[in-house]
């Protein structure tokens, strides 16, 4: 092989490798190794009116992530979920769910960030970012929709 092909062969890898790792794409064979579960707690805030209305809120609790490659699910509450994981780190899950037969739906949704520990082991993994919830019950004069944002942390189970 010539060596002006290797050249053309060695620019083209390293064009492909820069382009991926750079980006925020779905992860192919470097995956932030987010299987487990994970204790989630989130900041502490005051409820939006409607969400008091509806007498809903937010609670701390267990995430159960299960991964293949870059396709994640997850159960949180009760609530499952599905997405993705990014070579960045990132991570996203969403659900929705209808829990009546009035068809009034919800969304649920997890962004973040995970950081590995720093010594290599499991035991120090972490994720942080955004829980958002979009909750809708039929009320006195309507529908409420209850909309619940927190940030939240979570360590490794």
């Amino acid at each position: 092989m010539s060596p002006r092909a290797i050249a053309l062969g060695a620019a083209a890898l390293l064009g492909a490798a820069s382009a991926c790792s750079a980006s925020n794409s779905a992860c192919f064979r470097t995956c932030p190794a987010l299987a487990g579960q994970w204790l989630v707690a989130f900041e502490p805030a005051t409820d939006p009116s409607e969400c008091r209305q509806i007498r809903v809120t937010v609670q701390d609790g267990v995430l159960v992530i299960a991964q293949q490659t870059s396709a994640l699910s997850a159960i949180f509450d009760g609530q499952e979920l599905s997405g993705t994981a990014y070579d960045t780190g990132q991570f996203t899950l969403d659900g929705l769910f209808a829990p009546d037969a009035g068809g009034l739906g919800d969304a649920f949704s997890f962004r973040g960030t995970f950081t590995p520990s720093r010594d290599g082991g499991a035991g120090g993994d972490a994720l942080a970012g955004t829980y958002d919830a979009t909750l809708r019950r039929p009320g006195p004069q309507g529908t409420l929709t209850c909309r619940l944002l927190r940030s939240y942390a979570a360590a490794r189970r």
